[in-house]
């Protein structure tokens, strides 16, 4: 943040000495964002999930995770309100898994960025999930 600040200044008392005006550099700029990323909710509340894996159907991945949500109040009513479509989505991303993805070493890591792109992707519109908690899996 401070050196986003010191580029805005150094920039602005630029366009000062070529004759330009700063408040062009402002309508360039992407804004920041109006929330703090620490201030964003955690959404805990889609339950354990329990799907068979690709071409497993006598083997069960129980897996349970948490979102983090920005903005945080637009966010977290967002996801509540979608909850059933999220089920869905990461219902079916782990359910195409198949039990050699499953036994990666990295597969908590692979499958937190897959719920993360997928929730993005396919479930919120007005937020974003900046992050994945994997609280609970295992393989049966």
């Amino acid at each position: 943040m401070l050196r986003r600040l010191t580029l805005w200044f150094l920039s602005a008392a630029l366009l000062t000495l070529v004759g330009g005006m700063p408040s062009v550099l402002l309508s360039s700029c992407a804004p920041t964002p109006p929330y703090i990323e620490d201030d964003c909710h955690v959404y805990e509340d889609l339950g354990l999930l329990r799907v068979n894996p690709a071409g497993a159907l006598e083997r069960h991945l129980r897996i349970q995770a948490a979102f983090k949500v920005c903005p945080p109040e637009q966010g977290l009513a967002e996801i509540t309100r979608k909850r059933i479509e999220m089920k869905h989505h990461a219902i079916s991303l782990l359910s195409a898994q198949t039990v050699e993805q499953l036994q990666h070493p990295l597969r908590a890591e692979h499958l937190r960025v897959k719920l993360l792109i997928t929730v993005n992707e396919h479930v919120l519109k007005k937020s974003r999930v900046t992050d994945v908690f994997i609280t609970e899996m295992e393989l049966e």
